[in-house]
């Protein structure tokens, strides 16, 4: 005869620090917006979003210079919020969202700016390349803490 005791003090310890994790989940919140941060850093030095780049503006092409970093505080006003349910990244200058998005611009909209997705998202919400695989390893890390 085969006797088979099971101790379920360590499952019982590891699903209540799974739960935990679940609950509290501000710390993964806060490392899903720093690596958005990341990403957006590596868009600037690219010049491209998840490897697609950028068109280039006539200011870079004539002097040598990056495109949408003609005096860094673009790049600078990244910014984050986080919450228990959410993680934001953005800018707060009123220029970022033409930059971003592309459109018409100027006196009379009569300048198209092209769009240079910087963020790590696009406008119509989907993520650039390689970012949802990291993002997804974060939180699985984050859940995992502990157990």
């Amino acid at each position: 005869m085969i006797t088979i005791d099971l101790d379920s003090k360590d499952l019982q310890r590891g699903l209540g620090q799974l739960l935990q994790n679940a609950t509290d989940t501000r710390p993964m919140m806060r490392a899903i917006a720093t690596e958005m941060v990341s990403l957006t850093e590596d868009n600037f030095e690219s010049e491209s979003w998840g490897g697609k780049k950028w068109q280039p503006s006539r200011r870079a092409d004539a002097d040598g210079d990056k495109t949408l970093q003609l005096s860094g505080q673009l790049a600078a006003s990244i910014s984050t919020q986080v919450g228990n349910d959410f993680a934001r990244i953005g800018s707060n200058k009123k220029y970022a969202a033409i930059h971003h998005l592309g459109g018409q611009a100027g006196r009379g909209k009569k300048v198209t700016i092209p769009d240079r997705q910087y963020l790590p998202i696009s406008g119509a919400g989907q993520l650039q390349s390689g970012a949802e695989r990291a993002l997804l390893d974060i939180a699985l890390k984050a859940l995992q803490k502990g157990i």
